[in-house]
């Protein structure tokens, strides 16, 4: 069956990715185990983190000037599940708070948000699309916590089945960054 999503490879990182490359994600997961504050854990290293910087009001770390949200505080907050298929999925279930909510925790006051992989792509969006579709920052995927091999610690979704063709068309699936482990609000 075709994917709705768009297949233009300028668009977007190798399409078997994270799989492809397995091993250095492995090998990532080690290395970022053992370090302490940013990468994608909490600073004890016991699970997945994600830091906020940028044009916020609210600070987790007054002295970096940082918000810093742990997946257990994360996973408090009300939780969207989208169903859909991506260039890289079959359909499943992506669950997670929505963007909105996250950055008001955070007291976004920018008008974009740079998101960073672990991979170290990034793609910066307008935050208009928050407003504009119920976007997830999804971090469980068929009920299973996503991980660093698996597209994880955090994956950002559209709400792909809602959306018309226009809307998916192009570069949109540059938007759906995978293995978020920062944010940067612009």
């Amino acid at each position: 069956m075709p994917s709705p999503m768009n297949h233009d490879p300028a668009c977007r990182r190798a399409r078997s990715a994270p799989s492809r490359f397995r091993p250095a994600a492995a090998l990532l997961s080690a290395v970022l185990a053992g370090a302490p504050g940013p990468g994608g854990l909490a600073a004890d290293g016991s699970s997945p983190a994600l830091t906020i910087s940028g044009d916020i009001g609210h600070f987790t770390d007054p002295g970096s000037k940082t918000y810093t949200i742990s997946l257990p505080s994360l996973a408090s907050m009300p939780q969207r599940n989208i169903t859909t298929a991506t260039d890289w999925t079959p359909k499943g279930t992506f669950s997670g708070p929505l963007l909105r909510d996250l950055l008001a925790k955070a007291g976004a006051r920018g008008t974009q948000v740079k998101f960073y992989g672990a991979d170290d792509y990034s793609i910066t969006v307008p935050i208009a699309d928050f407003s504009r579709y119920d976007v997830i920052l999804a971090w469980r995927w068929n009920g299973k916590p996503l991980q660093l091999e698996n597209y994880g610690p955090f994956w950002v979704m559209y709400p792909i089945p809602t959306m018309s063709s226009d809307e998916t068309g192009g570069t949109f699936t540059s938007k759906l960054i995978w293995q978020v482990t920062r944010m940067e609000v612009r």
